[in-house]
């Protein structure tokens, strides 16, 4: 097993710079000069499985396609991600602790604000992401820039296998396919796609997952166990932070099996936000939970103006929280703040002036 992680996380290939020619390796890609040292493929931090496992799997296509390419992690996975990586026999990728000066492939974020220390400084080759475009990376040369409106970066990953007709083995397959159904929650988010369902249906075959729900659950079950972590912990286990028109804000993603234990999760990490608030540095902070069994799920708003903006485009609030319609995921959520934050910005600005 530890021969498969090294193989498959990690090791680069002999002649790795010299792009097989009996590859379908994409013409328009050709320019991108990958130098010949190592190329990181990595995702945000913290990280979260879809960010590690489509790491590992881009990393291994970029190696059949010639690239010395490597997985690496942003920092340590979460419950869900170890249970994937361990189930399949993989190891976890060394972590990246300073991107300065390295070639970088970015996968699922596309800002600095989420990324490894030293990004701005790094040599940016690729971006393969899934989300809206909030990023302030810039680059030196053109990069090879794949967006797509998909549930999970895997997805993406997973066409791009199709597209240059390379075997998907079992433990990449596990991969993608465990990145995708922690995105999609297991095909039930919003966000979810046909395109994501296709990849899903080839990947749990290839995989050999005979039952994809026993699976999915067994992940999530590590997953919002939280076992050991503190409340601040739990809170910060799956965050983003943005920034627009100078209000930065966070938004943080809570997983609880029942409808018992998603309340018990509000009270609980509401009392620890509430105490808090102030030594987290941020404009506006954000809690959404949901729970596995009913999909019900709510988000509670802290700082000024959160709530104001949040009630604007996502209904009438219960105190701070407010319940979201089921399966809407926080890309949605924060896609839809992010224009109501920036006016109330822009208003807040005009009031101070005046």
């Amino acid at each position: 097993m530890f021969f498969i992680g090294l193989l498959l996380c990690s090791a680069p290939v002999a002649g790795a710079n010299n792009r097989q020619s009996n590859i379908n390796y994409p013409s328009f890609m050709q320019g991108i000069d990958y130098g010949k040292g190592v190329t990181y493929v990595v995702g945000h931090n913290p990280p979260d499985s879809d960010s590690v496992c489509t790491a590992i799997a881009y990393a291994s296509l970029k190696r059949q396609l010639g690239v010395n390419a490597e997985a690496r992690i942003a920092g340590l996975p979460n419950a869900e991600t170890t249970y994937a990586l361990n189930y399949f026999g993989l190891r976890e990728p060394l972590l990246l602790d300073d991107a300065s000066g390295k070639n970088i492939i970015l996968v699922d974020h596309n800002s600095f604000a989420q990324a490894v220390k030293g990004m701005e400084k790094a040599n940016v080759l690729e971006i393969i992401d899934h989300h809206n475009l909030i990023g302030d990376v810039k680059t030196s040369a053109p990069v090879y820039y794949r967006n797509m409106p998909v549930g999970c970066t895997s997805t993406i990953v997973w066409l791009e296998y199709q597209e240059a007709q390379v075997p998907i083995i079992k433990e990449i397959a596990g991969m993608m396919l465990s990145a995708i159904l922690s995105d999609t929650d297991n095909l039930q988010s919003s966000t979810t796609t046909d395109l994501d369902r296709q990849a899903v249906a080839d990947l749990e075959k290839k995989a050999g997952i005979k039952n994809r729900n026993a699976y999915f659950l067994a992940m999530e079950e590590e997953l919002a166990a939280y076992k050991g972590m503190s409340d601040k912990e739990i809170f910060y286990s799956d965050y983003k932070e943005f920034t627009i028109n100078g209000i930065s804000y966070g938004c943080a993603t809570v997983v609880a099996l029942t409808p018992e234990k998603r309340i018990a999760l509000e009270k609980r990490l509401g009392d620890w936000i509430a105490k808090n608030y102030a030594s987290q540095k941020m404009d506006m902070l954000f809690l959404k939970i949901h729970d596995l069994e009913t999909y019900a799920a709510t988000i509670s708003c802290y700082g000024d103006g959160a709530l104001e903006c949040a009630v604007h485009v996502l209904g009438k609030a219960d105190a701070n929280r407010i319940a979201l319609d089921k399966n809407m995921s926080r890309k949605k959520v924060v896609r839809l703040l992010q224009p109501q934050i920036a006016n109330w910005a822009a208003n807040n600005a005009k009031n101070k002036a005046a």
